[in-house]
């Protein structure tokens, strides 16, 4: 493939993958709990990602336009997908008076035992399991505040069988049954955004606990009775996937404008 198409070419892919990104925001506008995503791009100069070649440029062919006016690369410049990020901004609050539903007003996420170890969570909509464990909707249970870092998540599991009353939890993620505290919800922050990363579903994980590990919960309050929605905009959204495609569109048309013109320039010039 030519040179002067593979910039087009980039440019659509880029897109085609920004267009997937916001597609999923849209189709979890109504998810509770569900961070946003968003897209990075990077310029992508071939000559400068070479930096193994540090050799003086010597001409040792005639000189050409570029010699007196160097691009530096620009002229084979493509655009790639440097990955994706999170929107951690607090959605709104719903009311749902069951009082299993929890909505962290902040920053903060609950932690959250699974197969693949401690993920944390911005679902509050929770269950008691048969054994009166409390638990996630896809049965994962919810951990107690532990003031031991390395405490197997087995021993911070949260457990009301055997009790009667009323259920309450407080702002500081307290939980009573009648005036009995049973065990403060595991509700905590981090210091660094940029290491919590999406795994799946309403989950994310700490990329790197030793560097930002997670910290008591100051800036945030559980709410009981309510959940937090979505942090999507769907018209926002909807504006930004009209002008991914808009773009999307405008690459393809010029991968078809090379093409015509390389067509030309084989069938035509190559003639005379």
């Amino acid at each position: 493939m030519s040179k002067p198409l593979w910039p087009a070419v980039s440019g659509a892919v880029a897109r085609d993958f920004e267009v997937e990104v916001i597609s999923n925001n849209l189709a979890n506008v109504n998810t509770n709990g569900f961070k946003k995503d968003g897209v990075d791009f990077k310029e992508y100069l071939s000559k400068k990602e070479k930096m193994d070649d540090l050799t003086a440029d010597i001409p040792r062919s005639p000189v050409k336009d570029k010699d007196l006016y160097p691009l530096d690369g620009r002229d084979q410049s493509f655009v790639v997908v440097n990955g994706t990020h999170t929107s951690f901004k607090t959605g709104g609050l719903k009311v749902t008076d069951n009082p299993l539903d929890l909505a962290l007003n902040g920053p903060g996420f609950l932690e959250v035992s699974t197969p693949n170890g401690i993920r944390y969570t911005k679902s509050g909509a929770l269950k008691l399991g048969p054994d009166g464990r409390l638990m996630t909707t896809e049965g994962h249970p919810v951990l107690s505040k532990s003031a031991d870092e390395g405490a197997d998540p087995a021993s911070r599991y949260i457990n009301i069988s055997g009790r009667e009353g009323q259920l309450h939890i407080n702002d500081r993620g307290e939980l009573y049954m009648n005036d009995d505290l049973v065990a403060t919800l595991g509700v905590v922050e981090f210091g660094d955004m940029k290491t919590i990363r999406k795994t799946g579903g309403l989950y994310f994980e700490n990329k790197d606990p030793k560097a930002n590990p997670p910290q008591s919960a100051i800036a945030t309050n559980v709410k009981q009775g309510m959940l937090e929605t979505s942090n999507v905009n769907p018209v926002e959204e909807i504006s930004n996937l009209i002008r991914a495609n808009r773009m999307f569109e405008q690459d393809l048309k010029s991968m078809k404008t090379v093409n015509e013109m390389l067509q030309k320039e084989a069938n035509e010039i190559g003639k005379m």
